[in-house]
């Protein structure tokens, strides 16, 4: 739909979309007018906002911070040539974030970081993909490793691992849990069409996988709009990938669009939707959809 590849975008409650335009910087997006708010020259790759502050990580180590009290954006990079995929944490100062296997760890909003090695009694140790915090538990997903990926719940108090599910031939991309502690999670193999969504409880150990009528090498993202969840995918063959609906009752996923490139982010607001791909921005607009009739 736009010509603005992009890689993560965020919903805030100031402004309906942040997109990290590819190689450009942060824009503010609202009703097909862009706004640049932030240059950069390296791409981001996740957009959170942990209230106060907006946070992004991406390529080479780069981390982005908002400061809303001065209304200022500011960046610096861990000191690594990685790139990072995933940034969570809590509005007490709780920021948490990723290099290969290590975690990096502030308690003060990023003004000072600490590094946490959570696989260090492991003999192969996975590189991490996906983070979701969720009380004391932070919730690990790895990149593909045959001895030593899968899902991970690693504790902030005790320092305990605990191996929650093991992929031996996927990585998680994407991990999230909603307010009735349902897990979800997002995962796949480039190399193959194996990519699908699966939910379980928390208070459960049988995992539920949802159905799907297209083969998908990865669901890369799953996010949420009000109610309703939605997941992202990589691209197939033809280089299209799909935004779906994640469906919880019924147990499907319900394709809703179709996006030139990866789908690596998605975010809504309200009747908006918008997908982040390095090829295009889709910006998708549900408020015009023809509604029905109810007799």
């Amino acid at each position: 739909m736009f010509e603005k590849g992009s890689t993560a975008v965020l919903s805030t409650s100031r402004l309906p979309f942040i997109v990290a335009v590819k190689n450009a910087g942060l824009y503010s997006f609202e009703k097909g007018e862009w706004l640049l708010q932030y240059p950069l020259s390296h791409s981001i790759y996740k957009l959170v906002c942990i209230s106060p502050y907006i946070f992004g990580i991406g390529d080479n180590g780069l981390i982005v911070r908002y400061n809303p009290y001065n209304n200022k954006w500011t960046h610096t990079f861990f000191p690594t040539p990685q790139r990072l995929w995933d940034i969570t944490g809590n509005e007490s100062g709780l920021i948490i974030t990723h290099v290969g296997s290590k975690l990096y760890i502030s308690y003060n909003f990023g003004s000072n970081w600490s590094v946490i090695h959570p696989f260090k009694e492991l003999s192969i140790k996975p590189f991490i993909r996906s983070l979701f915090l969720y009380k004391e538990h932070l919730y690990i997903g790895t990149q593909i490793n045959r001895e030593s990926g899968g899902l991970w719940s690693f504790s902030l108090e005790s320092g305990e691992l605990t191996l929650v599910k093991k992929e031996s031939n996927s990585m998680i991309s994407s991990i999230y849990i909603d307010c009735e502690d349902c897990m979800f999670i997002a995962k796949g193999n480039a190399r193959s069409k194996e990519g699908s969504i699966e939910m379980k409880s928390l208070r459960g150990s049988r995992w539920k996988t949802f159905e799907q009528t297209i083969s998908e090498k990865a669901f890369l993202d799953v996010f949420n709009v009000g109610k309703n969840l939605y997941t992202t995918t990589s691209k197939d063959e033809y280089g299209y990938s799909r935004l779906y609906e994640i469906n919880k009752q019924r147990h499907i996923l319900l394709p809703i669009e179709t996006i030139e490139g990866h789908g690596f982010r998605g975010a809504g607001c309200k009747d908006e939707l918008f997908i982040s791909s390095p090829i295009e921005s889709k910006w998708i607009d549900r408020s015009y959809e023809m509604t029905k009739l109810v007799h």
